[in-house]
């Protein structure tokens, strides 16, 4: 049975997963996320092994600096590495000092080196005031705690802070609010380097909020296309009316060849194939948390027949209705 398990991972292919520790750091945006990390095999091992686990995880100290936080707890670290990562996640910072953070010119290099490699960058709370100073928010859109974000917006005018959202995400650069948007920001990451399987059984068996809704509630960046945001708003908000491209566009006030054409170049997709991304997320949502028939899920969420819901739920997730709803109640 152990090999059968083990089989579905590749040891050669581990997710790099590299936190920054600096002084006065706070731990619980470090440790959560790490230990449900290390978690995620979980599901198909009997017990943790090292060696089979999907993330390698390092913990990075600033340089010559000992990692502690202000409470006087420390975490074990080491001095960066030139290895490229994966994931790079700064976690909050008591009272950030900018003078201080300015100074990590060696830390900031290697942010801007590991970004260009191809790094997914996590800033958390106040750790954004690193990706700020690196310059790589520079014309992106970033949020970031309310408590620090006249300072933010002051010592960082290029930067396009959004305070409405909890999460922003811009060139594989998030960041968050809160502890509830850490969390969020957590399970989307083990959706994208897992798999949504993988997320949808840690969101069940921790109780977090499922990765698939998250993306349509927190992930949606403005773009500079008023007319292609004004358009995802209204699709977002009315996914069960039966609302084809003509009638979006005189809602708009545009032809339907000029937003389909707008549309298509912001976000790669038809405004059609997105109102059906979004149905098919609010769809897995009622799957999961209700006990209502495929064919109720189906018309509620817009379809004009189960057998064309379960054609398109299937394309898009590799299993029927059916057999999503089983798996999911099957990791409760």
């Amino acid at each position: 049975m152990l090999d059968t398990a083990l089989s579905k991972f590749n040891s050669q292919r581990k997710v790099k997963c590299a936190y920054l520790v600096p002084q006065g750091a706070w731990l619980s945006t470090i440790i959560t996320g790490a230990e449900v990390y290390a978690a995620v095999d979980f599901f198909w091992q009997p017990a943790y092994q090292p060696e089979y686990s999907s993330f390698d995880i390092s913990f990075f100290n600033l340089p010559g600096e000992v990692a502690q936080n202000f409470t006087g707890l420390g975490i074990e670290t080491k001095e960066l590495d030139e290895r490229q990562y994966d994931i790079i996640t700064i976690p909050a910072i008591w009272r950030p000092d900018i003078q201080h953070i300015k100074e990590q010119h060696e830390v900031l290099a290697w942010l801007q080196k590991q970004h260009a490699g191809g790094a997914l960058i996590i800033g958390l709370i106040t750790g954004q005031f690193y990706l700020a100073q690196a310059g790589l928010l520079d014309g992106k859109e970033a949020t970031v705690h309310g408590a620090f974000a006249s300072t933010f917006q002051h010592l960082y005018p290029n930067i396009r802070v959004n305070l409405k959202r909890s999460i922003t995400e811009s060139d594989k650069l998030i960041c968050a609010t809160g502890h509830k948007s850490c969390m969020d920001v957590m399970m989307m990451t083990i959706a994208r380097f897992c798999g949504e399987e993988a997320a949808q059984l840690c969101a069940k068996y921790y109780e977090f909020t499922e990765p698939s809704k998250l993306e349509s509630d927190f992930m949606e960046s403005q773009a500079l296309d008023v007319l292609v945001n004004a358009a995802k708003e209204i699709l977002r908000h009315r996914f069960q009316e039966h609302m084809g491209l003509e009638q979006l566009a005189h809602i708009l006030n545009v032809s339907p060849r000029t937003l389909s054409r707008r549309f298509q170049n912001v976000s790669g997709e038809s405004p059609m194939q997105y109102q059906q991304k979004i149905r098919l997320q609010n769809a897995k949502q009622l799957l999961s948390n209700t006990s209502l028939s495929i064919e109720h899920i189906a018309q509620q969420v817009g379809f004009n027949s189960t057998s064309v819901f379960g054609r398109a739920f299937k394309s898009a997730f590799q299993k029927s209705p059916l057999q999503y709803r089983k798996f999911i109640a099957s990791s409760s």
